[in-house]
């Protein structure tokens, strides 16, 4: 398997690809908690509905996708 990363930022949104073009990707999402700084899962489905508030697990903090601190995706 390539080891090969590359990665796109746009405002708090980052596109991650790890491995070779041909490598099939993941369909996990990432986001950092604003409040706590906490990283947690989100499914690609959320990511299509920016209504949508996220619930961070670890401060119950809840929050809209362009308040998050990070947001990492695979592509």
């Amino acid at each position: 398997m390539a080891d090969i990363m590359s990665a796109a930022n746009t405002n708090n949104r980052e596109t991650v690809r790890l491995g070779a073009p041909w490598e099939k990707t993941g369909n996990t999402s990432w986001t950092q908690c604003p409040e706590c700084d906490d990283w947690f899962h989100i499914g690609p489905g959320l990511l299509d509905r920016p209504e949508v508030a996220m619930h961070c697990p670890s401060c119950h903090h809840e929050f809209n996708q362009t308040d998050a601190k990070r947001l990492v995706t695979s592509g």
